[in-house]
């Protein structure tokens, strides 16, 4: 005899209970359980419960996906989680047909969508039709991806084509303690730490390392609430804050200067163990959302290497699709010279860079330069100049800012005829030639403005550019 609605109903509910206790010994959840840590309590509504294969009698029977939407704090946003207590998550035709179908509902209504990734891979006996299905929910995902943020959680094992998938998003979560992102299984790889977290985040081939399943959920809910409203909102930060220049002295780091920049607290760096001479994440300035793109002069002088234009350039390519303002905060020596550099396509990742920044204006977005010490050679022109065409570019008091280093200059110049003064005469000539009152005569800045001015500035630009 046929099962009513309501003994299905409770024998669905009865399976992710057993579910969920044997996950937990992996310190992983349910995909039932995903949802109610990604959304606010009680605000999640499932789509397509029933769709499934095989024996609708069986609790196995139904697809190994679960699709919805709820409020993170009163923002609408779409949502799958893979159910690995489900035939371990297999990707069958039902299941990629339900991603799509909600994919397509996030893109019709310009909300945000996550997906959480725990599945062994294709389920075989559908055949090629199962991989034809992936390629529609990839084939929408990139339609999706226009207007507002896409997140992928790696809770669990994300394989293959899966994997591809998954990458496509903008912002990429892994759970440490039990995520995997990969191409070829880790049986067949000789280096077996390849997929592993840490390794995955040095790498920039994800975003964000969380300590296990549920903390890298809460990192996705968290990245949807920067694009909220209701986060603005709860700014308590004066754009008049005056900035404080101790952060600058020394040989700094460039983390303090953006915390100093941004409202406090909100700053969130994005692929953070990943060529460090770059650092690139969300913030809050006056309430308002932008991406940091920034030098760090402490590595290697915050000379950009080719895998430093990259991130900068995917990053900066994210934000366009989205429109959001772009910060950028120039501290470089120039570009790496090493055969090591050219091999991996210096010149090709440099164009790369300049063509994300050339696109902010093209798409009608905004961004606001700030040189904060030194702007020498193709970092000059490559982080985010007027030439490129953005918005507005400042200038520090006490910034450099030349075609080539003072020191390498007047070396080449044949300029110092006291080695004992060569720093001396290099100062001379950088005081001539690479003051911020010379580049500003020429155009290339807009303004000198004092440190203490910096956070103010900054603001007050990303005001004007917004209205």
């Amino acid at each position: 005899m046929s099962k009513s609605i309501s003994e299905l109903r409770k024998m669905l509910n009865q399976r992710t209970n057993d579910a969920t206790s044997v996950l937990k010994k992996n310190e992983k959840l349910s995909a039932r359980q995903r949802m109610d840590v990604i959304f606010d309590q009680g605000t999640f509504v499932e789509i397509g419960a029933f769709v499934g294969s095989g024996d609708a009698e069986s609790a196995d029977g139904y697809g190994a996906v679960i699709t919805g939407y709820g409020s993170i704090d009163g923002y609408l946003v779409f949502a799958f989680a893979q159910d690995y207590s489900r035939l371990h998550g297999a990707m069958s035709v039902e299941q990629t047909a339900k991603i799509a179908n909600v994919i397509q509902m996030a893109a019709e209504k310009g909300t945000p969508l996550i997906g959480v990734f725990d599945s062994a891979g294709a389920k075989i006996d559908d055949g090629i039709a199962t991989l034809d299905n992936l390629g529609i929910a990839i084939s929408t995902l990139t339609e999706c991806k226009l207007d507002e943020p896409t997140i992928a959680v790696i809770s669990g094992p994300c394989g293959g084509a899966a994997a591809v998938f998954a990458s496509l998003f903008d912002y990429k979560i892994i759970a440490k303690k039990s995520g995997s992102l990969y191409m070829t299984p880790k049986i067949v790889l000789e280096n077996k730490e390849l997929i592993e977290a840490d390794e995955l985040l040095g790498n920039g081939f994800v975003d964000l390392v969380a300590d296990n399943d549920e903390a890298a959920c809460k990192e996705a809910a968290d990245i949807c609430r920067y694009y909220s409203t209701t986060f603005v909102d709860n700014n308590n930060d004066s754009p008049e804050r005056e900035f404080s220049a101790s952060v600058l002295s020394g040989d700094y780091d460039m983390h303090d200067v953006i915390n100093e920049l941004v409202d406090k607290g909100t700053f969130k760096e994005l692929q953070s163990t990943h060529a460090k001479a770059m650092i690139t994440g969300l913030g809050f300035i006056d309430g308002i959302l932008c991406g940091i793109v920034a030098n760090n002069r402490v590595k290697n002088g915050g000379k950009i290497c080719p895998c430093a234009a990259k991130k900068a350039s995917e990053f900066i390519n994210m934000l366009n699709r989205t429109c959001l303002p772009v910060v950028t905060l120039v501290d470089s020596e120039g570009v790496v010279t090493a055969d090591k550099a050219e091999l991996k396509g210096l010149a090709k990742n440099l164009a790369g860079l300049c063509e994300a920044y050339s696109d902010i204006s093209i798409n009608g977005c905004s961004g606001v330069t700030v040189v904060i010490g030194n702007a020498f050679g193709t970092a000059l022109s490559a982080m985010g100049s007027k030439s490129l065409g953005i918005s507005m570019s400042y200038a520090l008091d006490n910034a450099r800012i030349g075609v080539i280093n003072p020191m390498t200059a007047v070396e080449f110049l044949d300029k110092v005829e006291d080695e004992s003064k060569s720093k001396e005469t290099a100062k001379e000539w950088a005081d001539k030639y690479s003051s911020p009152l010379a580049a500003a005569r020429e155009g290339f800045v807009d303004d000198i403005i004092e440190t203490s001015e910096l956070r103010a500035r900054v603001a007050a630009s990303l005001l004007m550019l917004q209205t």
